[in-house]
């Protein structure tokens, strides 16, 4: 037996909100949805991934700093003079030059063997007072080296800086050679004559060891 709508009308006015309420429903749950996917709690894989990759910690590297230590005082530099040429003495008047300075002068020495020009040796930490001291020396700069091993001379009593004399400085340091000359004159007197002898002692050393 087929189904007449009623001739009212509200067999339709029934359909239309149904379909109203439907739509509704659907375009609250697009919405929803949209709210949900923005969020990323309505997405389990996004909530797994949160959960299971924690933010990275920023580290921040130090920033590398420069000290720069101030000059030693020539007190506090120990400083050996070694003779490397035929000289005699070259090494204690260059040593005599760095004690009017104020250096720590360490008692002059003689090289383990001759030496064509001078240098300016110093052993770790000590370079930029080696400069110093070239320059007092008159020394060009390329004159200053790290301490060599085995060092130029026999012992270096824990010397800062080792000053090698070599012929270029030893010329420097060189005074004009005098003759020591001793006038003696005794008078004798008698009763015969006056006599007067005149003496000229000139006294010549000869050095077995040349002298630093």
């Amino acid at each position: 037996m087929a189904r007449h709508a009623a001739p009212d009308g509200s067999f339709n006015r029934s359909a239309t909100g149904a379909a109203a309420r439907g739509a509704g429903l659907l375009v609250l749950a697009v919405v929803l949805g949209i709210v949900l996917l923005h969020s990323g709690s309505g997405d389990p894989y996004a909530r797994t991934l949160r959960a299971s990759s924690p933010t990275a910690p920023v580290t921040s590297l130090p920033v590398a700093t420069t000290v720069t230590l101030p000059l030693r005082a020539p007190a506090d530099v120990k400083v050996m003079p070694a003779n490397g040429t035929g000289a005699a003495g070259a090494a204690g008047r260059t040593g005599d030059k760095l004690k009017a300075a104020a250096y720590n002068v360490l008692a002059a020495t003689n090289t383990t063997k001759a030496v064509s020009s001078s240098a300016v040796y110093y052993k770790p930490g000590f370079e930029r007072e080696a400069r110093v001291i070239a320059t007092l020396l008159a020394l060009p700069d390329s004159t200053v080296q790290a301490l060599p091993n085995p060092p130029p001379v026999a012992d270096t009593k824990d010397a800062d800086v080792v000053v090698v004399v070599g012929p270029d400085l030893a010329g420097k340091s060189a005074t004009p050679a005098s003759t020591a000359t001793t006038a003696r004159r005794t008078t004798a007197t008698t009763a015969r004559s006056t006599v007067t002898t005149a003496h000229t002692a000139t006294t010549a050393h000869t050095a077995t060891t040349k002298k630093p």
